[in-house]
Parts: C-alpha cells; sequence; structure tokens
C-alpha cells in the first residue's frame, strides 16, 4: 500500500508476528471485534493480548514510540517490536487497522511479517461517511460484514437508513412484519463504535414516505394499513407535513434512532426527490420552516443536521453534465437556498456528472453551507470528480452511498475510503475488488457459507 499526505521510511528487515503477541495498548484497542480483525488479519494464526495502558499507544515488545509531528497517527515498526501512538483514540483506532493492512505473508517460509518503517499518515478528508440502506431483503449477517468492513477501511462515520426494517415503539406500521429488534441492532451499533464508526441515524422526513422504492411501488404503511392515509400526501410519497400528529411522530421516530445509536454529531433526515412539490412561495416557506424547526430541535439534543440539497437546486442550464436538480427556476433555488438555515449540512448526491469540479457543491459551499459531496458506483470518473471536488475545495465531507447496487459496488466503497487517504488510485476496478475479497475475508469469515462469502448472496442474475 502507498500513502499520501504522509511521511514513510523504510528500513531493511521485518517483524515477524509470533503465536501469541502480547501488547500493551490504550483500552480503546482492548475491544473483543480489534481482537478479531488482529487474528483476521493474521489467518487466524495469531492471538493478540491486551494490557491496558494509560496513554494513547499500541506496542508490542520495545519498540521506540515516534513522534506524530501533526500527523494523526504514527507507526514505528523496528527489531524490538511495533509501536503505534496517536492524537486521540479514534486516530488510534486508523494506526491499527493501517498496522493490519500491512500485515504480509513471507512466500519462502509462511511467517507473517511487517516491514521495518516508520510512518506517518492523516487523512485528506476529514469526515469519511458511508451511506447503508438496510432494506427488507438484508440479512443481519449482511449489516455486520458490511460495518466491518466499513471500519477497516477507516470511514468515520455510517448512515444507516432502515427502509421498513427497525421496529419502533411509536407506530408498529413503520416496519415490515419482518423488521429488525433494536435488541438485534444494538450490539451491531456498538460493535461499530468499537472499531471507530460514528454512527449517523438517517430516517426521511419529507419525500420517500413510502420507506420503499418507487420503482417498486411499496409502502411500508399503508401497505399494512390503508387507514393512515391522511400521514401522507394523495400518492403516498410525501409526508403531510402540516399535521401535527404527523410531526409529532417523526419527533418520536427521531429520539427512538438518536437513543439506539447512541451518542453522535449528525442526524440525516434526507429530504430528497419530494415528487409533486409546488414551488410557490408559500409552499416553500412552509417546507423551509419545517426543515428550521427540526434542525433546531437536532441542535437542542447536541446533533446537526443533514439533508439532500436536489430539492434546493436548479439545472443550471452552464453547469456541465446531468445533475439531480428539482427546483424549476434559477429563483425558486435562491429563494429556497436563503430559507434553509445555514447550520444545516447538504448532501450534494451528483452521481452523473464527470465533470470536475462538482458545480452545485461549490455553489452551495459559496452559499454559506458546509457540504457533503456524495458519489456512488456509476464509474470511476463520476466518483473522482466527487471526491477531487471534496478534496480540492476543501468541502465538509464525502459520503459514498452505496443504495441497492452493493452486489457489483462494493468496490467503488473500498475505492472511495483509500482515495479519502490517499491520491495515487486508478481507474481500474479490478485491485479494489481483489482488496475487497481480502479484506473481508479478514474482517468477516465466512466460514465456509458461500452466500455469505464475498459481497454478493449470488453469482448469476445480479446487478451490474
Amino acid at each position: 500500500m502507498t500513502f499520501n499526505h504522509e511521511s514513510k521510511k523504510i528500513r531493511s528487515g521485518r517483524f515477524v508476528i509470533s503465536r501469541n503477541v502480547s501488547a500493551e495498548a490504550n483500552k480503546i484497542l482492548n475491544k473483543p471485534i480489534l481482537k478479531e480483525f488482529w487474528n483476521g488479519f493474521t489467518y487466524r494464526s495469531s492471538k493478540l493480548n491486551i494490557k491496558n495502558a494509560p496513554e494513547m499507544i499500541f506496542r508490542i515488545g520495545t519498540a521506540e514510540k515516534p513522534t506524530l509531528d501533526n500527523y494523526a497517527y504514527a507507526i514505528n515498526v523496528e527489531p524490538g517490536g511495533v509501536c503505534i501512538t496517536a492524537g486521540n483514540q479514534k486516530d488510534l483506532i486508523y494506526g491499527f487497522m493501517t498496522l493490519l493492512d500491512c500485515i504480509e505473508t513471507n512466500p519462502y517460509t509462511g511467517d507473517l511479517e511487517i516491514e521495518y518503517c516508520e510512518l506517518k499518515e492523516s487523512p485528506l478528508v476529514a469526515r469519511r461517511m458511508v451511506h447503508f440502506c438496510v432494506f427488507p431483503d438484508t440479512e443481519l449477517w449482511e449489516l455486520k460484514k458490511f460495518i466491518r468492513t466499513a471500519g477497516a477501511l477507516k470511514y468515520s462515520h455510517i448512515v444507516l437508513e432502515f427502509w421498513g426494517m427497525l421496529k419502533y415503539d411509536c407506530l408498529k406500521e413503520l416496519s415490515w412484519p419482518h423488521a429488525f429488534s433494536k435488541e438485534e441492532i444494538h450490539p451491531i451499533i456498538k460493535e461499530a463504535n468499537d472499531i471507530g464508526l460514528e454512527v449517523i441515524p438517517m430516517f426521511n422526513h419529507w419525500g420517500h414516505a413510502s420507506s420503499s422504492r418507487v420503482m417498486h411501488g411499496k409502502h411500508v404503511v399503508l401497505d399494512q394499513n390503508p387507514s393512515l392515509y391522511y400521514m401522507f400526501s394523495e400518492d403516498g410519497w410525501k409526508w403531510n407535513i402540516e399535521r401535527y400528529d404527523v410531526r409529532n411522530l417523526l419527533k418520536n421516530v427521531r429520539s427512538e434512532l438518536e437513543e439506539l445509536c447512541g451518542n453522535g454529531e449528525y442526524f440525516h433526515i434526507g429530504c430528497d426527490e419530494a415528487y409533486g412539490f409546488s414551488y410557490s412561495k408559500n409552499s416553500m416557506d412552509k417546507i423551509c420552516d419545517y426543515i428550521n424547526e427540526i434542525s433546531n430541535e437536532l441542535l437542542a439534543d447536541g446533533r446537526k443536521t443533514i439533508m439532500w440539497g436536489d430539492m434546493l437546486l436548479h439545472k443550471n442550464q452552464n453547469y456541465k453534465g446531468s445533475y439531480a436538480a428539482f427546483a424549476p427556476n434559477e429563483e425558486c433555488e435562491k429563494y429556497m437556498q436563503s430559507g434553509i438555515d445555514k447550520n444545516i449540512i447538504i448532501g450534494d448526491w451528483q452521481y452523473c456528472s464527470d465533470e470536475y469540479p462538482i458545480q452545485t457543491s461549490v455553489n452551495l459551499t459559496n452559499s454559506s453551507f458546509n457540504v457533503i459531496i456524495c458519489p456512488w458506483d456509476h464509474g470511476t470518473s463520476f466518483s473522482d470528480a466527487c471526491i477531487n471536488t471534496a478534496k480540492n475545495h476543501k468541502l465538509y465531507g464525502i459520503m459514498h452511498t452505496t443504495w441497492h447496487t452493493l452486489s457489483s459496488g462494493m468496490p467503488y466503497v473500498t475505492r472511495c475510503a483509500i482515495s479519502c487517504w490517499e491520491d495515487d488510485v486508478v481507474p481500474d476496478m479490478t485491485p479494489y475488488s481483489l482488496k475487497t475479497a481480502a479484506i473481508m475475508r479478514k474482517t468477516y469469515f465466512a466460514e465456509g457459507d458461500w452466500k455469505k462469502a464475498g459481497w454478493a448472496k449470488c453469482e448469476i442474475g445480479i446487478i451490474t
């Protein structure tokens, strides 16, 4: 692996990993899941034992503690052992993940080794988010496997969106009968936290009220209880936000998700693709007041609001590429953006433009919004336009989205993660497919179960 925004000195020789490794480390690393990662990255041939240390370190043997020199973490591998140090607990976890990725097999002896080196690194993008949809087809092990992979890839946040797949106390029809209970999800949330991921809860508060994809016509609430029609627009696609009981229901949903996901800095309220919205002055005032009200309630809980940006944008004829934007003209774009509180973070999902920079992200930034740019797996040129815009224009962060295409798009998750730490990414996706498969085998072993191997439950008929 190569590193950018880093300092790396290679020395002659390699540290050999023993069958039983004793280490001293900050308590943040003394977690069962991280010991399991060690065992996985050593092909189940080494066991890690940790003794808590007060310092922000991970040390095997007598290796000298490296200096940070303003980097996020530093790693020293020498004949006496290994030492990682970092400025905080999350950076120490990232350093540990990098160390795991440096473990190599000696082709002659079969030993597991780490090259002698001094390595220092910081991310090129501070907030590295990945979005995962828990669909009615999703199995619990798939969620767990994805989260483990995201942690190994050194993402900082994971956005979890339950598409009718979490049982709520406030209204049972918000979930399908086979949805997961909070008791089933909570251990996975804890595991995410233990590997350095902050979980961002997401629930759509405007469009997508069906909690189902529009192309298939399902509706989680109305297909179970049509008498609740009054909670939605006539077609069922949007929440009827003018009703107090609907707003109160969504407030209760937020409270339940905040409690489930634990402490965190953000909440994603969606608000994209509100089809049929009439951009009159009255309707725009109402929706802006509604979104701002939610933002203020979340700020009182210590959370910042993230929302999608498409409803705030107009398809400017000067934009190169195909942009997601629903405002009918520039005047409505300006009015909507002026009405939305600038504390709200905008997720800009421009999947179909490979023209750098992504102009909507630049314009939203110039309008005083913090912007998270959101690539998908439509091709490396499209991803790179987003990633390079985030890096070069100092956007608030990146959120790689996955939607329904993980069966073929998982290598893009890996490529985006690596792009947040390095510049030397290539357009050929094959290396990222190979790396993704190798990481998944180490973080979530399939135990010979063909369905659980890799990132697709089948090999024929997958989405390509």
